[in-house]
């Protein structure tokens, strides 16, 4: 099976698992029966090859007959690629640029990061953009000050359970790794529950930290890491001014892995219909609770 991060055709973002692209419906070369998937070890560190064959001394001879360049992120190519399938660049803004491919071509980049999961990533990147899994360890501490509450680094956050705060289209938390828009593929429904654990939808309490889970529930997280209870205006832990911006919620989770806001009717990436379907669940729970108490 072919590495692929981005879709062949329009260069949209696609997942393991995900049989057709999100954005133009383009097969993407995954099938249901692909349980795990086994991606080729690099080749002189130079991105991944899915060819049994070396191919550095065409890369090192820039021979004209090689029909593969390498993109800068370090993905190998056919020079009829219109989008990286790793890191999804168009790396062909015209016909004419098509025709002289060779004067358009990205300029490939050593400097970039090889997680372990094969994805080729941007040497800026704290986590995979694959898998999730944390590329580096951080070099800085934030400073401890009493008002780096209030020091938010984007106008559109994101803050993670753990209080990292990300930009609203990262897909993974670059403090933790935890998924901030995709859990993958489940089976079902689920509630994610402010601690980050997830939980089934019929969950009344959270199996973790037995958290009430029928109702939304809303903590202001502090850089320390605290959770504190939505009216606080001081960390409980490190007595910090706490900004009502840094808020974490109960979330849903649907079975085609989306995370969701609380009161979402209709799932934004597959459309299935939330409400209708936790009313369904918890009708049925209740009618199975009821049949066995009378046969107690």
């Amino acid at each position: 099976m072919t590495l692929k991060n981005y879709c062949e055709k329009c260069g949209c973002r696609i997942f393991p698992n995900n049989l057709y692209c999100p954005k133009c419906g383009c097969k993407t070369g995954y099938t249901q029966k692909e349980d795990n998937y086994v991606f080729t070890p690099p080749v002189h560190n130079i991105g991944f090859f899915n060819f049994p064959i070396d191919f550095s001394p065409y890369i090192l001879s820039n021979r004209d007959d090689f029909e593969y360049d390498i993109c800068k992120c370090g993905y190998i190519n056919s020079v009829e690629n219109e989008f990286c399938w790793m890191c999804g660049e168009r790396r062909f803004h015209s016909k004419l640029s098509r025709i002289l491919k060779k004067k358009s071509k990205s300029k490939f980049n050593l400097d970039n990061i090889l997680c372990e999961c094969g994805a080729v990533n941007f040497k800026g990147n704290s986590f995979c953009e694959m898998c999730g899994k944390q590329l580096h360890e951080t070099e800085t501490q934030e400073e401890n000050n009493n008002y780096n509450n209030f020091d938010l680094e984007f106008n559109s956050s994101v803050f993670c359970f753990c209080g990292e705060e990300n930009e609203a289209n990262s897909q993974f938390c670059k403090n933790c790794g935890l998924p901030l828009k995709n859990y993958g593929n489940l089976s079902d429904l689920a509630v994610l529950c402010v601690c980050s654990t997830l939980n089934d939808i019929t969950s009344s309490f959270c199996v973790e930290c037995g958290t009430d889970l029928k109702n939304e529930k809303s903590l202001i997280i502090c850089v320390c890491g605290h959770k504190n209870p939505i009216f606080a205006k001081f960390c409980e832990n490190c007595e910090r001014p706490l900004n009502p911006k840094r808020l974490i919620n109960s979330r849903i989770v649907c079975s085609c892995g989306e995370i969701l806001d609380w009161n979402t009717e209709f799932c934004s990436n597959c459309g299935k219909n939330i409400r209708n379907r936790i009313v369904l669940k918890n009708s049925i729970k209740d009618t199975v609770t009821s049949i066995k108490r009378i046969f107690k």
